[in-house]
């Protein structure tokens, strides 16, 4: 009797386990974004004061600190390790930039995908970054253009961490392709993002339970794909704002990048899905007492002998603040930059992108190092010819465009805002060293050739980005822009520039 009711309770004990759902289970995902080269840590000015934040000491001593509280806990990076600083140009193990990727490494990162600056030095140099890494690298719609094979790397991985599979896929922003240089990127094509995770998706969920999108690009494009994906749990998007939305389920989350936040996500996940989550920034402090691992010490004092006293030469001083975003479109550190490139070439004009001034000058000492960090990228000056039509032409694409604006010197122009005239009638004014070129929208001057200067990356994407019409003509004088205002502050010394209005929107 006692053998039986003991057997009863096991079958009905058994039952009820076949009936109940598993017991969830907890994972933490930490994931950064747009490192930049960044290793030290910088000033931010908060509550009219300045902070120390960033750098790999602070990023370590928070990362090691959350692994002691929290279990199951697999840290992320979003890509852009490169381009910004000295750091990301270094020698390592072979490769430029691999004291980048050696960083993670040494904060046992459990997995990346590649952003659009880690193919700045070319996609010999981002392959070389991925086999240096000892984590994997995902990234699932980029393909060579002739043969339309992928990308050698794997367009998704799965981890298990305490029995719970996670699978991860990474995808590149679709405008990629206008976002890096030309010859870097040569060959290779991107596809549509939807469209790709749509077909890996169902690959993937066999696999997981857990599944999670790692897209490099903007916030507003990781709603779509939560809107738009079926079967996804998380999409962690690399676009530097911090934010946090909840989409038809979906939890999608930014950082705030450049070292200044890691991303936390905490899910409960059961039965396949998630179930309970509990979402914040990390703000990387420097200026508290921290804890980094000694492996990360080690690397800091290895990168800061590898770039020795050269760069923290102090080469000129700067009057006030240099900011490169304002009020108007037109910046200081934007005359700046482009009066360097005009004074180094004698071209009559200078064009430079906003979006490749990198970073602001402080006032006080300048150092070689400070202006690595406004221009990092290796681009060269490239002088070219344009009309006065194709002068005005321009301008009123990038008044059209409105992101991303030009910087001009030797040109002054008064242009109507987007929503007050049409496309074509907006530029009412441009002198050009002290010629009339347009007056009340007419070009008086339609087919005389100027000579103008600009970078090489924004004369490659003249036709898809900035001018609205290719470059045809032009001379690639390979002098790095970094280079020449290293020479200018060298001969002048001080820095003091202002907005000039050689930009100037006409208000009603």
């Amino acid at each position: 009797m006692m053998r039986k009711t003991f057997s009863t309770t096991l079958f009905l004990l058994f039952s009820v386990f076949l009936i109940l759902p598993l017991s969830a289970e907890t994972i933490v995902l930490l994931h950064s974004n747009d490192t930049h080269g960044i290793y030290k840590p910088y000033k931010m000015k908060l509550n009219g004061g300045d902070r120390l934040i960033g750098g790999m000491e602070a990023t370590s001593h928070y990362i090691n600190s959350l692994r002691d509280k929290e279990e199951n806990v697999l840290l992320i990076d979003l890509g852009d390790l490169m381009t910004g600083t000295m750091a990301a140009e270094l020698e390592y193990e072979g490769v430029t930039g691999g004291a980048m990727i050696e960083f993670l490494n040494r904060m046992k990162c459990d997995l990346w995908c590649l952003g659009n600056h880690d193919f700045d030095l070319g996609k010999n140099n981002a392959l070389s970054l991925v086999k240096l890494a000892k984590f994997p690298t995902v990234m699932a719609n980029i393909e060579y253009k002739e043969t339309g094979k992928p990308f050698p790397v794997k367009p998704y991985q799965v981890l298990t961490i305490q029995g719970t599979r996670v699978g991860f896929v990474g995808v590149m922003e679709e405008n990629f392709l206008v976002e890096v240089q030309r010859e870097s990127i040569n060959g290779l094509d991107v596809f549509p993002v939807v469209t790709t995770l749509q077909s890996k998706i169902p690959e993937l969920d066999k696999d997981s339970d857990l599944i999670v999108v790692l897209y490099h690009g903007g916030f507003p494009e990781g709603i779509e794909i939560a809107k738009n994906v079926t079967g996804i749990d998380i999409v962690l998007v690399a676009s530097d704002d911090g934010r946090f939305e909840v989409v038809d389920g979906v939890l999608v989350q930014s950082t705030f990048g450049h070292q200044k936040t890691l991303g936390y996500v905490k899910v409960e996940v059961e039965n396949d899905r998630v179930v309970d989550y509990e979402n914040k920034q990390v703000w990387l402090w420097a200026d508290e007492e921290l804890k980094p691992s000694p492996e990360i010490i080690s690397l800091i004092k290895e990168v800061d002998e590898a770039l020795g006293s050269e760069y923290a030469k102090v080469i000129g001083k700067a009057a006030r603040e240099h900011f490169r975003n304002g009020k108007t479109v037109e910046n200081p550190l934007g005359n700046w930059m482009t009066d360097a490139m005009r004074w180094e070439t004698k071209a009559e004009i200078g064009f430079h992108n906003s979006g490749g001034i990198r970073d602001d000058i402080r006032a006080g000492p300048i150092t070689k190092n400070d202006i690595f960090h406004v221009s990092p990228f290796r681009n060269t000056l490239v002088v070219f010819k344009l009309t006065g039509n194709q002068i005005k032409e321009l301008l009123e694409h990038d008044v059209e465009k409105d992101w991303d604006r030009l910087q001009v010197s030797g040109l002054r122009y008064k242009h109507y805002p987007k929503g007050a005239k049409p496309l074509g009638e907006r530029i009412d004014f441009v002198g050009i060293n002290g010629e009339i070129l347009v007056k009340e929208g007419k070009v008086l001057h339609p087919d005389k050739v100027y000579t103008a200067v600009s970078n090489n990356y924004l004369v490659g994407q003249a036709k898809d980005k900035y001018f609205g019409f290719a470059v045809t003509e032009s001379e690639n004088t390979s002098v790095l822009i970094n280079k020449v205002l290293i020479a200018w502050l060298e001969k002048h010394k001080l820095l003091d520039y202002k907005v000039e209005g050689r930009i100037v929107k006409i208000e009603d």
